[in-house]
């Protein structure tokens, strides 16, 4: 009696999870004509004040052929109003048709990645948002508190009174000597 109770508890458990599940892709795929671009950060999450790249993969849709020729697509990063135009440079000698644009996020929040020009006979105008940019507390550990950012302003006070004292019983020593003699 116990026992097709508990199968029946893990079969719905089975599907309540199995239904639940989301997968999430950080880079996001777009098909442009006879093309796939993939985008999205090189260093995933991003954090701020992190160098940090945009990664566009180029490959053929009908034979996913990596495309070696970007010459011609522009990226613009956008956030807040202000935009920037970045370079696109192959990720690596052995890694054909993934490019990189380099960027030091310096804002948390969502960027917009806007590419545009052509590949081959395709317009291109695509805008993408990657993963959203992260405060750099996601990954500091130990999180300094402002009572430890005090304490390191006193101990640095204290510091330069000790060398002042130091300096001054230098100079009290030094007059002493002179007047000895």
């Amino acid at each position: 009696m116990k026992k097709p109770f508990f199968l029946t508890a893990c079969l719905i458990a089975l599907i309540a999870l199995l239904t639940s599940y989301s997968i999430v892709f950080a880079h996001e795929s777009i098909t442009v004509g006879d093309y796939t671009l993939e985008m999205g950060w090189l260093s995933e999450p991003p954090i701020v004040g992190q160098q940090n790249a945009i990664v566009v993969n180029v490959s053929t849709t009908s034979d996913e052929q990596p495309v070696e020729d970007v010459s011609a697509l522009t990226v613009t990063v956008s956030y807040g109003g202000h935009n920037k135009a970045l370079t696109l440079q192959p990720l690596g000698e052995d890694t054909p048709g993934q490019f990189v644009a380099p960027i030091l996020p310096t804002v948390p929040g969502q960027y917009t990645l806007n590419l545009g020009g052509k590949l081959g006979d395709t317009d291109v105008n695509v805008e993408v948002q990657p993963e959203e940019v992260q405060a750099a507390e996601v990954l500091q550990f130990p999180i300094a508190s402002a009572q430890q950012n005090t304490d390191l302003g006193v101990m640095n006070w204290l510091i330069y009174l000790s060398l002042l004292i130091g300096l001054i019983a230098l100079v009290l020593g030094v007059m002493a000597l002179r007047k000895s003699r």
